[in-house]
């Protein structure tokens, strides 16, 4: 686990954030499963590791002891939980109403800031640590993830992060090493002005449509390599990160965001071509896979990756990932199919997906949000689902510092 100190919540306060979800810890928590820290003990420090065995046992045994929907402690409701699963654009260069009545009203989990919202590291770090104070002084009191596209190459939207090389001329270099100190390097650059969350790096294999030079290469074994040493770098700068776009973008001819790639590999390319780089970013420790807009008929003849079940099954049980599965953009073509990000969405959450990305106009992102809810109250989605999203998405923002207030990031 890493070290909390010099955070706005003290370790104690981190460790409820899984109470949230499992069985509550004061106004607004949740009822949910368990933590997995024992699963991430390999990242901790020894004492830090300890600190949070203990915590994590005494939230597991509480959970054993009784069934949550029993227990007497206020609870994270369906709303808060829902709303831990959306990631919103915000416009301009400032907070607004509309994503200001997200936090405030709907628990909203993180905003995702593309170029036109960071003018430079001074005016983006005043404008995180607004976001992130209304966030904490809102019940109950989370976190935001704040997101960018930062890859290196031409897909870099922090003007302050040092420019680097695109993934493709890191490949042919064939050093994991300085894969690793890339997005190192970026990643505390990022941290100066409270970016937390980085959708980096790109695991995809080949340079097909959309990608291009964003992979580190064609050849499976070699992009695994540096997919693994990228998401180490990004852990030892204390960023959250996200390997895209599953299963594998790289070997599509159409770009999502204006269509629906459709990609015909067999099954058994699929496994020794596709799937190599994320599982070795999963083995590394990824906390965030990002799953693609495009239809592999060897898994889903019908369905995107990122609204298909068997895709999130694949994902879950052929490459043991239990951490966070965030959908690409739901406002891209690819996604929404004509329709619109409300239906998307509640088709990604039914598939399961734990993290929502949605940069549509505000009014659509408020509709996303209800549509969500909605169907949790219609029984179309099970409460169980949320839950099992909220608890995932819980476990990274305990892990992670998104927030030291004494810093202002």
């Amino acid at each position: 686990m890493k070290s909390l100190a010099g955070a706005t919540l003290h370790y104690g306060l981190t460790a409820c954030f899984l109470a949230l979800v499992a069985v509550g810890c004061g106004a607004g928590s949740g009822n949910a499963g368990q933590s997995n820290a024992g699963d991430q003990a390999g990242r901790a420090t020894k004492e830090t590791h300890e600190h949070t065995q203990t915590a994590s046992a005494t939230v597991g045994k509480s959970v054993g002891e009784r069934d949550p929907e029993e227990d007497a402690q206020p609870r994270m409701s369906v709303r808060e939980m829902v709303g831990q699963m959306f990631v919103v654009s915000v416009d301009g260069a400032a907070p607004e109403h509309y994503v200001e009545n997200m936090v405030r009203g709907r628990n909203l989990g993180g905003v995702i800031l593309f170029r036109y919202n960071m003018k430079d590291e001074a005016q983006t770090r005043r404008m995180i640590s607004s976001l992130q104070e209304l966030s904490m002084q809102t019940e109950p009191a989370i976190p935001l993830f704040v997101a960018v596209d930062q890859e290196g190459g031409e897909v870099a939207h922090a003007p302050w992060v040092t420019p680097q090389p695109a993934a493709a001329e890191v490949g042919a270099g064939g050093d994991p090493d300085k894969a690793r100190a890339i997005a190192e390097t970026m990643g505390r650059q990022l941290r100066q002005a409270g970016v937390n969350t980085d959708l980096a790096p790109v695991v995809d294999t080949g340079y097909g449509a959309a990608i291009g030079s964003r992979s580190f290469g064609t050849n499976p074994r070699m992009v695994a390599r540096m997919s693994a040493a990228s998401v180490l770098g990004f852990e030892e700068a204390g960023i959250v990160s996200a390997a895209k776009h599953f299963p594998n973008h790289g070997a599509a001819t159409t770009d999502s965001h204006e269509g629906l790639p459709v990609v015909r590999h067999g099954m058994a390319k699929v496994r020794g071509h596709d799937l190599p780089p994320f599982q070795a970013a999963v083995e590394a420790g990824v906390p965030m896979v990002m799953m693609g807009h495009l239809v592999y008929p060897a898994i889903d003849y019908e369905r995107p990756a990122s609204l298909s079940p068997e895709a999130y099954r694949m994902l879950r049980e052929d490459l043991g990932f239990d951490g966070v599965a965030v959908t690409d953009d739901l406002a891209m073509a690819g996604a929404t199919g004509g329709g619109t990000p409300a239906r998307a969405a509640v088709r990604a959450v039914k598939a399961g997906a734990d993290l929502l990305i949605l940069s549509s106009p505000a009014p659509q992102q408020t509709a996303a949000y209800e549509a969500i809810v909605d169907a949790v109250e219609a029984g179309e989605i099970p409460k169980s689902r949320i839950r099992d999203s909220a608890r995932r998405v819980m476990e990274v923002k305990k892990e992670y510092p998104l927030y030291r207030a004494k810093d202002g990031l």
